[in-house]
């Protein structure tokens, strides 16, 4: 009952309150603590001040530090008679701010942590961001991809929080633009398109990026829980803030490893206006065997920018191919039940030039010129087995064709069945 009490709306409160409309005893308990609570509640809610809870946080930093200096740290109650010395503003500062483990990760962290919340607040009260920069990419290929053997390619992102809030990013040969209703990508390339909500993973991990505040609120919460390393240097009136990460995924075989940030070894390294606490600039470093490299940065961040809305525009060619949603696709005339069939189908189909079958697992509206004077009457030479890396929801499988030109091309199909129609698609690889 006492979580209907609370400023903040707890997830157990509606059945709470269903409850006590056809419960008469369990009512009138309720009104007899809401009575209860009103007569202490306080007349005014008290707030700490920001320069309060830096205090408070820096008390117990210096706490820390100093038991850090003699051992290892272990919260009990030996050291109890220790920290009940530390300032009183620090033990409310428990009180107010989320609780934070104790030990040699919280001297290690905890500045950085500190520098987080500041900055998310700071990041707050922008109305815009625009950032510039460079990535190691293909052009043209997903927003995901990155490689530290590939060159640099531009990469830019524009932001507007307004309601509904607004965002473009670009790289050579690749776009998207999110106008507030609908986001929609070109690949100048293939002159393709696709269109879809506002949440259509067309960007991947870039996607954070367009709310500055937003990543540095989920590093901040990644920092906190303990699953990543935040140290933090301060330089020149310039604050860096460096967070290692793990990659993620199922790396039983490693192909998708460093092929995209979240499935790396990385370090994001986040720089600091020391005295706005604004984000300046972003780094990312790959760490791949022995080599760190740097696979995307942001050099020059500018915030408050007044975007023409031309910006959040995307005028598109009238013969422009669109992708389409895998369960609007004709059923296969064969029978796949698996990513190594719907491999064969679909290179089977190239080789025999058979478009409408290859329009039954590539979802596109048509075959562009380009992909059926590249692959039409490829001979398959091998198909391997389908394996499973990374984060990637689908299954990559081996293939090696020989193309109309002579060439031999050897790579990983990309296929998946993860839509509500469970239809088995290509996704890339070709």
């Amino acid at each position: 009952m006492t979580d209907l009490f609370d400023a903040e709306k707890h997830p157990s409160t509606e059945s709470v309150r269903q409850h006590l409309e056809g419960c008469p005893e369990c009512r009138v308990r309720f009104e007899q603590e809401q009575q209860a609570f009103d007569a202490i509640r306080p007349a005014q809610r008290i707030v700490a001040s920001q320069h309060f809870k830096e205090r408070a946080i820096k008390a117990i930093v210096r706490e820390a530090a100093r038991e850090g200096g003699r051992s290892k740290l272990q919260w009990n109650w030996r050291y109890w008679a220790r920290w009940a010395a530390v300032p009183v503003a620090a033990v409310l500062a428990f009180l107010i701010l989320p609780t934070l483990p104790i030990g040699d990760w919280w001297h290690s962290n905890a500045a950085g942590i500190t520098l987080l919340a500041q900055s998310v607040q700071a990041m707050s009260k922008i109305q815009t961001v625009h950032m510039m920069g460079r990535m190691r990419t293909l052009p043209g290929d997903n927003f995901e991809l990155i490689g530290p053997n590939y060159e640099f390619v531009p990469l830019e992102l524009w932001s507007e929080y307004s309601n509904p809030p607004r965002w473009r990013v670009e790289k050579t040969g690749r776009v998207v633009v999110m106008d507030g209703r609908s986001s929609t990508l070109y690949i100048s390339a293939g002159n393709e398109a696709m269109s879809g909500t506002p949440l259509a993973g067309f960007v991947q991990w870039l996607r954070p990026l367009l709310n500055p505040g937003g990543i540095l609120q989920q590093e901040l919460e990644v920092a906190r829980a303990g699953a990543a390393d935040a140290k933090l240097t301060d330089v020149n009136g310039v604050q860096t803030l460096n967070v290692r990460r793990k990659a993620h995924g199922d790396f039983a075989n490693d192909w998708a490893k460093n092929k995209s940030i979240p499935e790396s070894d990385h370090t994001c390294v986040y720089r600091f206006d020391a005295a706005t606490k604004r984000l300046e600039g972003l780094q990312v470093i790959v760490h791949a065997g022995n080599e760190n490299v740097t696979v995307l940065e942001f050099t020059n961040v500018i915030y408050n920018e007044a975007f023409p809305p031309s910006l959040f525009s995307l005028p598109l060619p009238s013969n422009v191919n669109w992708g389409v949603d895998p369960a609007s696709l004709k059923p296969a005339s064969a029978n796949l039940n698996g990513p190594k069939e719907v491999a064969s189908y679909f290179l089977d189909a190239l080789a025999r030039e058979d478009w409408d079958a290859v329009l039954q697992v590539y979802p596109v509206n048509r075959l562009s010129d380009e992909i059926k004077r590249a692959f039409g009457g490829l001979e398959v030479v091998s198909i391997g087995e389908p394996f499973r890396s990374g984060l990637y929801p689908g299954y990559f499988v081996p293939y090696e064709v020989r193309l109309p030109d002579g060439s031999t091309k050897k790579w990983k199909l990309a296929v998946r069945n993860d839509n509500p129609a469970a239809h088995w698609v290509v996704d890339g690889g070709f």
